[in-house]
């Protein structure tokens, strides 16, 4: 029934922007895969798939632009774009939030696998030289203590690839430990075959849920939430949303 109800949904709200019939809704974020990946690619991140079969019955063309994290909210805040991708609560809370998230990610503590350091609360990362990309949300606690000028911290931004970056100066030690997403830190150390020279020194509080955030200043952001929750419940009972996290090697976080 409830596939149903969004595809009815999806042909109402269809009919009433037959103007709109080609415009492109503006996802952008850093490149964070799985969740979104190489722009462009054959496998763009299940984010990216997710929005794209959620907006394209609805005659709109899902464009996906990779640009640094930092440059993505403000220019989304703004109205450049529609929607980040993989956004927690706490990166924009201005922003229209969907009641579905896209992801439950878990931010750990990666270190060489032959350093003996362990997380034993954020006094202890001044024994290390910690490294972070800068603009994201790693919860109040952490976000404090990377923002002192006083702890050795290496924020690292741009547009180059931050995290990839950050992985490669954990391996070279150039840092002592990285904090990212579990999930992503693995698939992208992965990629560049690297997993085997890591491991978790500790996590920070409870996984918390991932979006697919729409800017404040769209009147339609309200809208577009409402759908994008409603298409992937639709995607869930059909069984799509498991096909295209099978493509990154995941599986439903439900």
């Amino acid at each position: 029934m409830f596939p149903l109800l969004w595809r009815l949904t999806a042909l109402l709200f269809c009919l009433t922007v037959t103007t709109a019939q080609a415009e492109k809704l503006r996802f952008a974020a850093d490149n964070w895969c799985p969740l979104n990946c190489k722009s462009g690619s054959d496998r763009p991140g299940f984010m990216v798939e997710v929005a794209q079969r959620v907006f394209e019955p609805l005659g709109y063309e899902v464009e996906y632009i990779e640009t640094n994290w930092s440059r993505a909210v403000q220019e989304t805040r703004k109205g450049s774009f529609h929607a980040i991708l993989g956004a927690f609560p706490g990166d924009a809370r201005d922003f229209i939030f969907p009641q579905q998230e896209l992801a439950l990610l878990q931010n750990s503590l990666f270190v060489r696998r032959e350093n003996p350091w362990r997380y034993r609360g954020v006094h202890s990362l001044r024994e290390v030289r910690l490294g972070a990309i800068n603009g994201y949300d790693y919860g109040a606690e952490l976000s404090r203590y990377l923002a002192s000028d006083s702890n050795p911290v290496t924020l690292l931004s741009g547009s180059e690839k931050p995290l990839q970056r950050g992985i490669r100066m954990l391996h070279k030690q150039r840092l002592d430990a990285f904090v990212e997403a579990d999930l992503v830190f693995w698939y992208t150390a992965s990629q560049m075959e690297l997993e085997e020279a890591f491991t978790v020194a500790g996590t920070l509080g409870e996984p918390l849920p991932a979006y697919i955030a729409f800017s404040p200043s769209d009147p339609r952001s309200e809208t577009f939430a409402r759908l994008l929750s409603e298409g992937v419940e639709a995607l869930r009972a059909s069984g799509e949303l498991a096909r295209i996290l099978a493509r990154y090697h995941l599986q439903d976080w439900r």
